[in-house]
C-alpha cells in the first residue's frame, strides 16, 4: 500500500468526488489513511483499534458506490456507538475483552453514508475527562505539539482529523467533548441540537439529555453532509426535532446578514487567558467585516450552581451505566479495572438520593431557560470554548493528591457527608475551578440543548489551534453552518498541515 500523494489536501466530499468519477480507485483513500495509522499514530496515540480488515469489507459490498461519502475513510469513536463483533472499551480495562453483538443506530448511518470504519478512536474512561489520557491505553497527543493535550472525550477523532489520516471522525459532546478537542486540535466541532441523532436501540438518551453525537472534521461542507445524513429521531426517542431534509445542505450558500453577540467571560471562578479573549474578540471581528451586526452581550448564570448539578446528574448516570455493563461482561468491575475518578462518580451516584437528582434536574432547566431567554435576540453567540491555548500533557488529568483523596472518600464510606447540604456545597463547589478550568462553560448548551460549534478560525503566535465556539438558536444549526462557510472562506484552516506529518 502507498499514501494516495493528494490525500490529505481533499476532505471527505472531494474525496467521494474523486472515487465516482473514476479518477481514483475506491482503496486509494483507505490505502492512504491505513498507512497514516501506521507512520504517524505511534507518535499520536489516536486509534484505539484498528479494523482495516472490516473496512475492506465494506468496500466489496459497496461496489455501486452507495452513499455520500462511498469509499471515505473514518474513524468512529471508542464509545457511544457500537460495531457489531468488536470491544467497544470507552478506554478502560473493564470493557477490552467485551464484544458488542450489534450495530446502532449512528453506526448504521454511517456506514449508510458510505464511508468506511477503518478504526475505533481514542477517548478517555467512559469520556468523563476533558482530555483524552486514560491510563488503560496512554494519553493521545495533539499533532500541531505533541507535548500538548488533545481535549476530550473525542480527542482521539479530532487528533487524527487535524493529522490528516481521516478527513472525519464520529465525535459525542456530554460535556464539550466534540467541541473542546475541536478547538484543542483546530478542527470543525459542531454539537448538534438536542434530539437530533439517536441512541437507539439501548437508550433514549445518555446523561439526562446532555450528551450528543457527531462528528469533527476538517471543512464545513462534510459536517453539513454528514449531520444530514445522521439526522433523524427513531420510534421511542424521548425527544423529537423536526429536520427538513437538505436543509443544512442549502445553508452552506445562505449569505444572510446576522445579528451577533459576543460575550468572553466565565461564570466559574477561572482565568480566561487573554489569548483566549482574544481568539472571541479575533472572530468578533472576522463577523463584523463580513457584514453582520456585532455587539458586546451579557450573560449570567450561577455557574457554580450549574456545576453542582452537573455532577449530580452525571454521578447518577454513571452509576446505572456500571449497572448495565455488570450485565455486558457478566460480572462487576474490579478496582484495578476502573480509574479512581470514574469509581467516585459511580460511589457519589448511589450516595445522592433521588430527591437530589430532581433538584439537579429542575436547576439545569430553570437555568437552561433563563440562558436561552438572555440570548434569544441573537442569531449566534461567539464565546470562549476553551480557556487557552492548548494545555499541556497530564495538566488536566487528576493530580495524584486528588486520587489520595477519592480513595479516602471511598474506602472511608465518607459519602454520607454529601448529605449535608453545607458540606457538599463546599466540596463541590471547591472541585469545579479544579476540574474545569480548561472548559469552564462548555457544559453550558449540552444543558441549554443548543446546538453549537467550534471552529478553527484563530491561531497563537506558536501555531497552536485556538478554537471558539459560536452557539446558536434552539434547533437552528443551519444558521451556524451558513456563518461556518462564510468563516471558512474568510479565514480558511484547511491549508494548515501541523508538523507531525
Amino acid at each position: 500500500m502507498s499514501i494516495f500523494k493528494e490525500y490529505g489536501d481533499y476532505d471527505g466530499i472531494g474525496l467521494a468526488e474523486l472515487i465516482k468519477t473514476k479518477q481514483i480507485s475506491p482503496l486509494d483513500p483507505l490505502d492512504s489513511a491505513i498507512d497514516l495509522i501506521e507512520k504517524i499514530d505511534p507518535k499520536l496515540n489516536t486509534v484505539h483499534r484498528k479494523l482495516y480488515h472490516d473496512a475492506t469489507e465494506s468496500i466489496n459490498r459497496n461496489k455501486d458506490l452507495e452513499g455520500i461519502f462511498a469509499g471515505v475513510p473514518m474513524l468512529l469513536k471508542d464509545m457511544d456507538s457500537a460495531l457489531a463483533n468488536h470491544p467497544m472499551t470507552q478506554g478502560s480495562k473493564y470493557l477490552k475483552n467485551t464484544i458488542m453483538p450489534y450495530d446502532n443506530v449512528l453506526t448504521k448511518k454511517f456506514r449508510k453514508t458510505g464511508a468506511l470504519i477503518c478504526g475505533k478512536s481514542a477517548t478517555p474512561e467512559y469520556g468523563l475527562m476533558i482530555t483524552t489520557e486514560p491510563v488503560e491505553f496512554g494519553p493521545t497527543r495533539n499533532p500541531w505539539d505533541t507535548t500538548k493535550t488533545t481535549g476530550g472525550s473525542s480527542g482521539g477523532s479530532a487528533s487524527a482529523v487535524a493529522a490528516r489520516i481521516v478527513p472525519f471522525g464520529h465525535a459525542s459532546d456530554g460535556g464539550g467533548s466534540i467541541r473542546i478537542p475541536a478547538a484543542s486540535c483546530g478542527t470543525v466541532g459542531l454539537k448538534p441540537n438536542r434530539g437530533r441523532t439517536s441512541f437507539s436501540p439501548t437508550h433514549g438518551d445518555k446523561w439526562g439529555g446532555f450528551t450528543h453525537s457527531g462528528i469533527v472534521s476538517r471543512s464545513i461542507r462534510d459536517t453539513a453532509y454528514m449531520y444530514d445524513s445522521l439526522f433523524g429521531f427513531e420510534v421511542g426517542d424521548p425527544y423529537g426535532v423536526h429536520y427538513e431534509k437538505g436543509s443544512l445542505i442549502d445553508a452552506l450558500g445562505k449569505k444572510e446578514k446576522l445579528k451577533i453577540g459576543f460575550n468572553h467571560q466565565t461564570r466559574i471562578p477561572v482565568e480566561i487567558s487573554e489569548e483566549a479573549k482574544k481568539a472571541v474578540m479575533f472572530n468578533a471581528k472576522l463577523c463584523e467585516d463580513l457584514g453582520h451586526d456585532v455587539e458586546e452581550a451579557t450573560l449570567e448564570y450561577d455557574g457554580l450552581l450549574l456545576s453542582r448539578a452537573f455532577v449530580i446528574i452525571i454521578s447518577a448516570h454513571v452509576t446505572q451505566m456500571f449497572k448495565e455493563l455488570k450485565e455486558l461482561v457478566g460480572h462487576n468491575f474490579k478496582k484495578k479495572e476502573v480509574e479512581s475518578t470514574t469509581r467516585l462518580f459511580n460511589y457519589l451516584g448511589k450516595t445522592f438520593s433521588a430527591s437530589d437528582y430532581t433538584w439537579a434536574r429542575y436547576t439545569t432547566q430553570k437555568i437552561a431557560r433563563s440562558v436561552m431567554e438572555q440570548t434569544n435576540k441573537y442569531d449566534v453567540m461567539i464565546m470562549p470554548i476553551i480557556s487557552q491555548p492548548p494545555a499541556n500533557i497530564a495538566d488536566i488529568r487528576p493530580k495524584k493528591s486528588a486520587e489520595l483523596l477519592n480513595e479516602i472518600i471511598m474506602s472511608l464510606h465518607l459519602g454520607g457527608l454529601f448529605n449535608i447540604e453545607s458540606i457538599r456545597r463546599t466540596v463541590l463547589d471547591g472541585l469545579a475551578p479544579q476540574s474545569l478550568w480548561y472548559a469552564p462553560d462548555a457544559m453550558l448548551q449540552n444543558i441549554t440543548g443548543q446546538p453549537a460549534i467550534s471552529l478553527p478560525t484563530y491561531w497563537t503566535d506558536n501555531n497552536l489551534p485556538l478554537g471558539v465556539q459560536f452557539v446558536g438558536r434552539y434547533a437552528d444549526e443551519a444558521t451556524l453552518l451558513s456563518l461556518g462557510a462564510q468563516l471558512e472562506e474568510t479565514a480558511p484552516w484547511i491549508q494548515r498541515i501541523p508538523e507531525v506529518i
